[in-house]
C-alpha cells in the first residue's frame, strides 16, 4: 500500500522533485555500521551520486548537494556528537567561557595547516570570524545571521584566540562546530570577493580532502590529503582518510541513482524515494536514514498574506485536519518520523507539543464553523462569498514534498479547506518566494541546525521572520532570544518548551514529518557518516574488495 500509492503520486506529479535539497544546518559526526568487513582497506574511489547540480560554493551555502562536499574540505574549531549533541575538540583542543557568558577564549591544536601550507593559527580564526561577524563591503560579502550580536575576536598568541559577544549566546560553541557558519578557510579563499568564494577551485580549508578538479555544476572530484592527520575527537582513526578519492556526480533521475547502486557504476546515493528503499535493500545495498536535527519539515503560515490563515481558529483547524500517521503510512516510510515537536528527534533540548499535534477531523470542522466558514455545494467552506482556499508551491529541495501535500490536500478537504498546489521550477520557486504574492499563505521549509537556537535564527522577527506577521509577536519574540541567553541546561529546557507551546497554542507552523536524509550505499561501503544535520563525513568511509 505504502509503496503503490507513492508510485501514483509520483508519477501523477508535475514537478521533478529529484531537485532535493534544503535549507541551513550545522555540525557533528555520526557512522554507519554497514557490514561487518574486517579491518579497513587505504584506497580506492568512491562514487557519489546526488539528485542536485552544485551552484555557488560559498562556506554560508547550504543547498545539500553542495554541502555534502564541502563538509569535507573545511574544518571547525569544535565538533558536535550527532548522537549525544556534546561539543567535542577538533581544530581548538580546549576553551573556556568568561563568567559574564560573552568571551570565549580558543585554545588550537598544534601542527595544523591548511593544503596551502599555511598554519591554521589564531589571526586565520579571527579573519574567518570577522568576515562572518562583520561581512566584507569591499568584497560584497554580507553578514551571517548565525554570528548574532558578534563583537570581535582578538589574537592572544599565535595558538589563542579570543571571540567577544555584545549579549550571550548559549549556542555558540555549536556555532563553531556548524559546516556553514564555523568552517575556517585559508587567507587566499578569504581575499576573494563574493564570486570569487563561490568558485569550488578556491576552496583551500585543512579538511582531509582537496578539489581536484570540477565539472562545471555536474560533478566535483575530491583527492586525500597525504598530510592530514587531525581528526576530530570520535574519529573512527586518525591520520590520512581511507579513501584515495571521491568523485560527486550530478544524476537527477531516482531510478538512475538506484540502478548506478545496483550495477556498482556509485557506491553512495542520496536522497533514495521512500519507495525504492526496498529495491535497494533487495539487492544487497544498505538504506542508511540520518535525522536532520533542527527543525521539522513543516508548513508555516504567511501572516503577511491576503488569505484566511490570518485567523487563528482557522490556522487551528488545519492543524487539527493533518493526519501526520497517515502521511508516514502512505507516501514515506519508517525512514521519515512522525514530529511531536518543532524540532526533529535527537535535537538537544528539544521540547515536546504531542498535545497540540493530535489528529481530530471533528475538531476541525466544529473551528472552522466557529470562525464563520459554512460548508459549499462540493464541500468547500464558504465564508462572505469566498471558498477557504489556501495556496501552496511545491517546494523543490524535498524530494517527497508533492506526495505529502497531495495527501494533505485530501486530508483537508475532508474538513472543507481546499489546498491549492502550485508546481515550479526550483529558479520559478525562488522568484515567487521572494516575490511574495498576496497568496502566499503557506510556506514548506525547516532550517537545520543541531541547537534549539535555530528556533531564533528562524521566528525572531529581526532575524528571519519565517512567519512574516507585521506586527511582531513581542512574546514569541522575547521567549526565543530568552533561550540564548540561558545557559543552565534545564531551565533553557523550559524557555524551548514555552516556544513550542507559544508556536502551538498560536496556530502558526504546521509540523509533517521530521526532516530526513536517506543514503543508499552498495554493500562494499563501510564507516559512512554524517555530521548532526546529515552532512556527508567520508573520512572514516572506505571500500571492501
Amino acid at each position: 500500500m505504502r509503496n503503490s500509492r507513492l508510485r501514483e503520486l509520483m508519477v501523477t506529479g508535475t514537478v521533478a522533485i529529484a531537485l532535493a535539497t534544503a535549507l541551513t544546518a550545522c555540525g557533528g559526526s555520526s557512522s554507519s555500521p554497514g557490514h561487518p568487513a574486517g579491518d579497513p582497506i587505504p584506497g580506492g574511489t568512491l562514487h557519489f551520486y546526488d539528485p542536485i547540480e552544485y551552484t555557488a560554493w560559498l562556506p554560508t551555502n547550504s543547498i545539500w548537494s553542495n554541502s555534502q562536499v564541502t563538509n569535507n574540505l573545511a574544518e571547525r574549531l569544535t565538533w558536535q556528537d550527532p548522537k549525544s549533541g556534546a561539543i567535542k575538540p577538533w581544530l581548538a583542543k580546549s576553551w573556556q567561557i568568561s563568567d559574564d557568558k560573552l568571551v570565549y577564549t580558543f585554545r588550537l591544536r598544534e601542527g595544523v595547516t591548511f593544503s596551502n601550507g599555511d598554519p591554521v593559527d589564531a589571526a586565520i580564526v579571527k579573519a574567518n570570524y570577522d568576515q562572518h561577524g562583520f561581512g566584507d563591503q569591499r568584497l560584497g560579502i554580507p553578514p551571517d545571521p548565525f554570528f548574532s550580536d558578534y563583537k570581535s575576536s582578538e589574537v592572544v598568541d599565535p595558538l589563542t584566540v579570543k571571540v567577544s559577544f555584545t549579549k550571550p549566546n548559549a549556542g555558540f560553541l555549536q556555532v563553531a562546530s556548524f559546516y556553514r557558519a564555523g568552517s575556517i578557510l585559508a587567507a587566499p579563499f578569504l581575499n576573494q570577493d563574493l564570486n570569487g568564494q563561490g568558485q569550488a577551485k578556491n576552496w583551500i580549508g585543512s579538511g582531509p580532502f582537496v578539489v581536484e578538479s570540477v565539472n562545471g555544476t555536474t560533478g566535483i572530484t575530491l583527492k586525500r590529503r597525504e598530510d592530514y592527520n587531525w581528526a576530530p575527537e570520535g574519529s573512527g582513526h586518525q591520520g590520512k582518510a581511507y579513501l584515495e578519492r571521491v568523485v560527486f556526480k550530478t544524476v537527477p533521475e531516482a531510478g538512475t541513482r538506484v540502478g548506478a547502486l545496483k550495477s556498482g557504476e556509485a557506491q553512495i546515493a542520496r536522497n533514495i524515494a521512500p519507495y525504492d528503499e526496498e529495491t535497494v535493500t533487495a539487492d544487497g545495498g544498505v538504506i542508511e536514514a540520518f535525522p536532520v536535527q533542527g527543525q521539522t519539515n513543516k508548513l508555516s503560515f504567511q501572516l503577511d498574506s491576503a488569505t484566511p490563515v490570518l485567523d487563528k481558529n482557522v490556522r487551528l483547524a488545519l492543524q487539527a485536519a493533518t493526519d501526520r500517521q497517515e502521511i508516514n503510512k502512505t507516501v514515506l516510510s519508517p525512514s521519515y518520523p512522525v514530529p511531536t515537536s518543532i524540532l526533529v528527534q535527537g535535537t538537544p533540548n528539544r521540547g515536546d507539543a504531542t498535545r497540540f499535534l493530535g489528529y481530530d477531523l471533528n475538531r476541525a470542522k466544529s473551528l472552522l464553523e466557529a470562525a464563520g466558514w459554512k460548508p459549499g455545494a462540493d464541500g468547500i467552506r464558504v465564508k462572505d462569498g469566498k471558498r477557504l482556499q489556501l495556496d501552496v508551491w511545491v517546494a523543490p529541495y524535498y524530494q517527497v514534498s508533492q506526495p505529502v501535500l497531495e495527501l494533505l490536500q485530501s486530508q483537508w478537504r475532508k474538513a472543507g479547506a481546499e489546498l491549492k498546489i502550485n508546481a515550479a521550477s526550483l529558479t520559478e520557486y525562488e522568484s515567487t518566494q521572494a516575490a511574495r504574492p498576496a497568496n502566499w499563505s503557506l510556506v514548506q521549509g525547516q532550517t537545520s541546525r543541531a541547537e534549539p537556537d535555530v528556533l531564533r535564527t528562524a521566528f525572531d522577527s529581526a532575524a528571519t521572520n519565517e512567519l512574516h506577521a507585521p506586527a511582531p509577536d513581542q512574546q514569541l519574540n522575547e521567549l526565543v532570544r530568552a533561550q540564548a541567553f540561558e545557559f543552565d541546561p534545564a531551565k533553557r529546557g523550559a524557555v524551548v518548551q514555552a516556544i513550542e507551546d507559544r508556536l502551538f497554542s498560536e496556530g502558526y507552523v504546521i509540523p509533517l514529518y521530521d526532516e530526513t536524509q536517506v543514503f543508499g550505499l552498495a554493500p562494499k561501503v563501510h564507516g559512512f557518516g554524517t555530521e548532526s544535520t546529515a552532512r556527508t563525513w567520508l573520512y572514516d568511509t572506505w571500500l571492501s574488495e
